[in-house]
Formats: structure tokens, C-alpha cells, sequence
């Protein structure tokens, strides 16, 4: 069977890692340089983790993976500025024209062009010119009642995303967009409340707020947080039958979104995981590992940006090794 070196790496001047694949085996604390970004712009940084993985068990999809190029230097290492400082430096530019285009649709009252640019720019985070004029805009757009602005404001909150991480204002903000009849924040309210984040845990208004967010959109993420209330008796009378029918219509409603699929993962986990338990459903190991192994797959591709996501990787590794277990059980 085929084995894989792989690194986690941190690159110079972030603070998240990113696995790598090496041709040969790399020390800890050696430093490298890869392939980074949708640019594959070069970048060196230092090795946290090295471990060999055969194909079948890897951290991150082997044929979606980068190869580290080489080792440098320590010399190499001192004299690179950092990845953000090293783009800040060659996009300083473009920086300027980017603000000066925002200036602009500002200075000439045109909010809809501001919501616009703020949306596209509230990911570049490793600028902080950008980012404070991302915020400016937000804060405009909702003196303009804007409920999306309010919406996207609050998820920077909620985030801490630049922004200090301040979830009773993330929820005084989804409060307004929710207000307004937006989807996101009646949801994101519901796990204001289901979580405790901004004040003390309240199942009632957290059932609530997903009941609200599926009777207006049947929204998908809202489903399945209601099929988790009804598997653990939250507020309502513990009910497995329900739960699998909200999972079910959940999956359903999330295949009908044009562009939203981030909690598609979330729900085939359920699913699979109702299999294999047969708790609500009769017991089907080979679906429960169909169902685990394609949201095995979509919580790798939120690694990178959620920071819950890294426990839901190793219950759904042990999920299918049991799927796998009783599978071969029965081939026996």
C-alpha cells in the first residue's frame, strides 16, 4: 500500500497550519518551502508535524494536496518577511486603488456599490487598510438599513474575524437582519441561543428561531439543528423518529441551494451516523460508511476555516472505522 509523508507547516507570519505532502522525510522544526494559495505564490515556513500515512488513512485528500518544494535555510527563513507582510509589500498598489475605488462609491452616496465592495473585500484579512474600510462600509450600509450589512457585521463579530470576537454584538446585529427577514441571521440567532454564546443557554428561543428559519426557507442548517433537538430531547419531547426525518428533509433542502453547502457535511454525519446506531432507523452499515466518508471529505474542506471542525474529523474517522468493523462482520 502506498504511503505519504505529511507535514503541518506553519507559514511565516500566519497563525494556522497546512498539511503538506514531502517527498522525503522532514524534521520538526525544519524550514520549507511550498506551493501556497490559489496562486500558488512561494512561501517558507516551519514544520509543527511529520508523520507517514498509508493512502487509505491520510490527513487531507493525497491528490488535493501540495508538495513542500525543498528545505532552506535558517539564513533563508530570517530574511523572508512573512507571507501577508510579502503581499502587503508587492499589492501596496493595488491596496490604494482598492480604497480609492471604495472612497469613491462613498463619497457619491452609492450604497449599494459599497455593500458590494465591502462583500468582496471582507476576506482579506491580511490587510488591515482593507479590512477597516470592509468595517466603514458595513457601518454605513446599516445607518442605510441595510439588513445584510448588519448581518455580515455581526458574523465578523461572531468570528472574530479582525474584529475583536464579541458575540453579544454579533447578536444585537442578527437581531436587526433577522428583523428584516434574513435567513442567516434567524439562523445564526438559533445558535446565539443553542450555544450560550451571548447570554445563558435558552433551547426554547433557540427551537424558535430554527422553527422560524424553516417555516419561511426551509432552511437546511435550521433543519438539521432541530433533528439534533428531538435526538437529545432539548426543549422538546426526545423523539429519534423525528430526528431522522428532520436530518433526511434537511439533506433534501441543502441539495436545492444553488450556492450554500457548508453544512451539507454536518448532515450526511448525522445520517450516517443514524445508520450505523440504528436508533432511528434500521441499521445499514454500508450506507452509514457512504454517508460518513462523503462528509469526512467536506469537514477536510472547512479545515482551513472552521476551528470547530477539527473534532468532528476524528468522530467521523471512528464512525467509519466502525461502519468498516461491521461490514466486515458480515463478510465474515
Amino acid at each position: 500500500m502506498k504511503k505519504y509523508y505529511y507535514c503541518s507547516v506553519l507559514p511565516k507570519g500566519m497563525n494556522s497550519t497546512y498539511y503538506f505532502i514531502a517527498d522525503e522525510e522532514v524534521k520538526v522544526n525544519a524550514f520549507v518551502e511550498f506551493p501556497f494559495g490559489c496562486e500558488n505564490t512561494l512561501v517558507i515556513g516551519t514544520v509543527t508535524e511529520g508523520g507517514y500515512f498509508d493512502e487509505e488513512n491520510v490527513p487531507f485528500p493525497a491528490e488535493r494536496t501540495k508538495h513542500i518544494i525543498r528545505t532552506v535555510t535558517q539564513e533563508e527563513f530570517d530574511k523572508y518577511p512573512g507571507f501577508y507582510a510579502s503581499r502587503q509589500e508587492n499589492d501596496s498598489e493595488d491596496v490604494e486603488y482598492e480604497l480609492q475605488e471604495a472612497e469613491n462609491y462613498i463619497l457619491y452616496d452609492n450604497y449599494d456599490a459599497i455593500f458590494e465592495w465591502a462583500y468582496d473585500h471582507q476576506d482579506r484579512i491580511e490587510s488591515d487598510r482593507i479590512m477597516d474600510m470592509v468595517c466603514k462600509c458595513y457601518e454605513l450600509c446599516l445607518e442605510n438599513d441595510n439588513p445584510l450589512a448588519a448581518l455580515n457585521l455581526g458574523t465578523l463579530y461572531y468570528t472574530g474575524t479582525y474584529l475583536g470576537q464579541d458575540y453579544q454584538k454579533a447578536a444585537e446585529l442578527y437581531e436587526i437582519a433577522a428583523k428584516a427577514g434574513e435567513r442567516r441571521a434567524i439562523c445564526n440567532l438559533g445558535y446565539c441561543w443553542y450555544y450560550g454564546r451571548h447570554q445563558a443557554v435558552d433551547y426554547e428561543k433557540a427551537y424558535s428561531y430554527f422553527q422560524l428559519a424553516v417555516l419561511l426557507y426551509d432552511d437546511p442548517n435550521s433543519l438539521y439543528k432541530l433533528g439534533d433537538m428531538y435526538r437529545s430531547g432539548k426543549f422538546v419531547e426526545q423523539n429519534d423518529i423525528f430526528a431522522v426525518k428532520l436530518y433526511f428533509r434537511a439533506l433534501n433542502a441543502v441539495m436545492r441551494e444553488d450556492e450554500d453547502k457548508f453544512c451539507l457535511a454536518d448532515i450526511q454525519f448525522r445520517i450516517g451516523r443514524a445508520f450505523l446506531e440504528g436508533r432511528m432507523i434500521k441499521p445499514d452499515p454500508e450506507s452509514a460508511l457512504h454517508f460518513l466518508t462523503d462528509a469526512l471529505s467536506g469537514f477536510y474542506e472547512r479545515r482551513k476555516t472552521d476551528p470547530f471542525v477539527k473534532g468532528l474529523i476524528s468522530k467521523t474517522k471512528e464512525l467509519i472505522a466502525q461502519s468498516a468493523a461491521e461490514l466486515d462482520r458480515e463478510v465474515i
